[in-house]
């Protein structure tokens, strides 16, 4: 009986007589000539020196504590939008999320879709109390609602989350990304047949096809592992045989894992398409100059101002990507391709979503335990809010935040849906691509062949992306240091020049710490991915830094020791649960078809908070609360009155009903998603209408020049897609 194995489709068929298992071996042809011109150089790294000028220009005068760390408190809504976007996407919103688009489908877009709530969380409950205290931390607002415990614990956390967390991954994607997309294309195949007679003896390896820009002959790898009973033969840079040269091991069975390694005849380690080591490295010292350069130099006021740049940059890349993907003949256009992907050839990408127990994205995790994570990362993140404390005025902040909000909903069209049209457009051209070189192949497929620069445009709007990412982060971990650790403990009367000082100490503190840690941690070539992986690690830090927030601001009775508890036993549930919950699973058919083998990260998160909210209410009860801190609240700071607090949880009480029977009617097929997005959507805005007309009347404006109106197209706006692509 003969078999052939493939990795991308795993399937099988009978062909004869012996068994063969076909392999796919990614090989990189590299094609920096071809895919880069000398206008998408120019255009490229004109557009990165351009973006450093302006930064320094932007920030040449930074005179106080409060223009280095809060731009002087005078950045428009445009300025508090872009930065905030920027600050949020990085080159993985493009090349990550395209990839999963490919691979998996539209259920990606949870992460941007439900960011709304966060977003709006963080403009109308967490805002006005950082605001109206006038904080330049958020830690700050810790240490005055409870004491410095909870400050030095928020400190802690942010920073690891900030330097080892973020900027790591940031390093490490932008310089592999920009190191893969300026060598070139990753879609050529080398497809080998390791064959083996009836009775399960080792026969041979066969090079069927590809294995093109081989210096030399490559290492060849089972299962990841050295074999030394196989050798490659190279002629005129193309891997031709794979010989056998000893006996194999005789545990050697099928099914194969083989891979080639090495074969550069420039350098013998790295295989062809790699990341080189050594220009990997070159990359994250680029990207330190270049961001630290501005950082360090302008302040707050040149991080806000390159990322509002680097944001049209980043807008603009993305959106010709998928603007040239869509107009291909094969996919007509986004209503020709959802058709087609709900049609008989269809394999339903466009839902939002999976089961329960799904490894990745379970619905349940996204409707719990993802909102928490939003609710951290838009209303309790340092480096994130300090862009709205930045603004002139509360209503110039809420209309950047919601600005951002309308930019983020862009991001499931232009990349994860591009990534699905990618899917049809290879499977009709007969191109096996891997996930994670969508993007690439994508550039030299069709972009490319284009020219007018539009490559390094392009390239330029992905760069944008990690720098306008990093640099937030230093600004933000180094505002934390300077006025948590330094003006608190060590030198409370330091004046505003020593402060800008310790600020730019930190900053090249943290540059160099991290670009450390990438160098000598990460792998340039690893193929992990990096989306997930920070949002798991980042969520396993915040569950009790959420609820000490939200308690705080909502609960005169909440105590400081109840406050510094709840941050502890968030980390300390978070990571002690999902054993727990593995333990618990071992056996149990009924939790495993309900939450899956392992329990997915959203679902640690969403459980770990409900336990922190517990651990803070018993604490809180049993000591001694402070009245004059219990007043930092919404209603003590006179941001709501009670009733208006009651009204609000009644309000969004009845939303969430009929958002349930909105769903549970598509369920049962009474109504279809579409009807329901109609219906869910023009409820949404209804209720932020009627607040924001009452706020109209009161202020004599127009309804429109209130933010309320615009945040109400935006949450309309996700409820409709959430039932839409349902």
């Amino acid at each position: 009986m003969r078999f052939t194995y493939s990795t991308v489709n795993c399937r099988t068929e009978p062909l004869g007589e012996l068994a063969v298992y076909s392999f796919e071996i990614g090989l990189y042809l590299s094609i920096m000539n071809s895919l880069l011109s000398t206008t998408d150089l120019i255009i490229f790294f004109g557009s990165l020196l351009a973006v450093m000028g302006m930064g320094l220009w932007a920030g040449r005068k930074e005179d106080s504590s409060e223009d280095y760390f809060l731009a002087g408190r005078s950045t428009r809504w445009w300025g508090v939008a872009g930065s905030i976007f920027g600050s949020n996407v990085s080159a993985n919103h493009i090349v990550g999320m395209m990839g999963v688009g490919f691979a998996v489908g539209f259920a990606q877009s949870h992460f941007e879709i439900t960011a709304i709530a966060g977003l709006l969380m963080l403009c109308y409950f967490f805002l006005p109390v950082y605001r109206k205290l006038n904080v330049y931390t958020l830690s700050d607002y810790l240490s005055r609602r409870y004491d410095d415990r909870s400050r030095i614990s928020y400190a802690l956390i942010m920073v690891i989350i900030m330097v080892v967390i973020q900027m790591v991954p940031g390093f490490y994607i932008g310089s592999r990304s920009i190191n893969i997309l300026l060598q070139g294309d990753t879609g050529r195949k080398a497809v080998a047949e390791a064959i083996f007679s009836e009775d399960g003896e080792f026969s041979e390896v066969k090079v069927l096809h590809g294995g093109e820009k081989y210096g030399s002959a490559p290492e060849v790898l089972v299962n990841n592992e050295k074999a030394d009973f196989l050798e490659a033969t190279v002629g005129d840079g193309k891997v031709e045989t794979v010989g056998v040269i000893s006996p194999p091991p005789d545990s050697l069975s099928a099914p194969l894992n083989i891979s080639f390694a090495g074969g550069n005849s420039e350098n013998p380690e790295i295989s062809p398409g790699d990341v080189d080591p050594f220009n990997y490295k070159l990359g994250i010292l680029i990207m330190a100059l270049v961001t630290g350069t501005y950082v360090i130099l302008g302040g707050l006021k040149a991080v806000i101002i390159t990322d509002v740049i680097q944001s049209v940059l980043l807008l603009l890349a993305g959106l010709l990507v998928a603007f040239i993907t869509f107009s291909q003949p094969e996919i007509g256009g986004w209503a020709d391709l959802m058709a087609r992907d709900l049609g008989a050839e269809g394999v339903e990408r466009f839902h939002l979503y999976n089961a329960s127990n799904h490894p990745a994205l379970p619905w349940t995790g996204v409707l719990s335990g993802l909102m928490i994570l939003h609710f951290y990362y838009w209303g309790t993140n340092q480096f994130i809010v300090q862009r709205a404390l930045s603004a002139v005025s509360d209503k110039e902040a809420k209309m950047g935040i919601i600005a951002a909000g309308f930019f983020k909903l862009l991001i499931p069209f232009f990349s994860i849906g591009t990534g699905i049209a990618a899917f049809y457009l290879f499977k009709d051209r007969n191109l096996e691509v891997a996930q994670d070189a969508v993007f690439i192949k994508l550039l030299t497929e069709l972009i490319a062949p284009i020219g007018f620069g539009l490559v390094g445009l392009i390239a330029a709007g992905m760069i944008g992306a990690i720098l306008s990412s990093l640099d937030s982060m230093m600004n933000s971990a180094a505002t934390i240091m300077t006025f948590d650790l330094y003006k608190k403990y060590i030198s409370p009367e330091a004046d505003d020049r020593k402060l800008i000082s310790i600020g730019r100490v930190w900053i090249i503190t943290f540059i160099v710490l991290a670009g450390f840690i990438t160098i000598y941690t990460m792998d340039p070539n690893s193929k992990d991915s990096f989306f997930l992986h920070v949002a798991k690690h980042q969520g396993n830090l915040i569950a009790g830094v959420v609820v000490a927030f939200f308690l705080g601001m909502c609960w005169k009775r909440a105590t400081a020791a109840g406050g510094v508890a709840a941050i502890i036993a968030g980390v300390i549930f978070s990571y002690s649960i999902p054993v727990l919950y593995g333990n618990m699973a071992e056996g149990n058919q009924i939790l495993i078809d309900l939450f899956g083998e392992k329990l997915n990260f959203m679902h640690g998160a969403f459980l770990s908070a409900i336990l922190s909210i517990m651990v803070h209410i018993l604490v809180s009860l049993k000591t001694q609360p402070d009245q004059e801190k219990g007043k930092l609240t919404w209603t003590g700071l006179q941001i709501f009155s009670p009733q208006e607090l009651s009204v609000f949880v009644k309000t969004l009480l009845f939303c969430v009903a009929v958002y349930a029977t909105l769903a549970i009617l598509v369920v049962i097929g009474t109504i279809s998603p579409t009807i329901a997005a109609l219906i869910g959507s023009v409820w949404t805005f209804g209720c932020f209408y009627i607040s924001a007309s009452r706020k109209s009347k009161q202020a004599g404006v127009a309804v429109y020049q209130e933010d309320r109106f615009w945040a109400g197209g935006l949450a309309g706006c996700a409820i409709f897609m959430l039932f839409y692509f349902f």
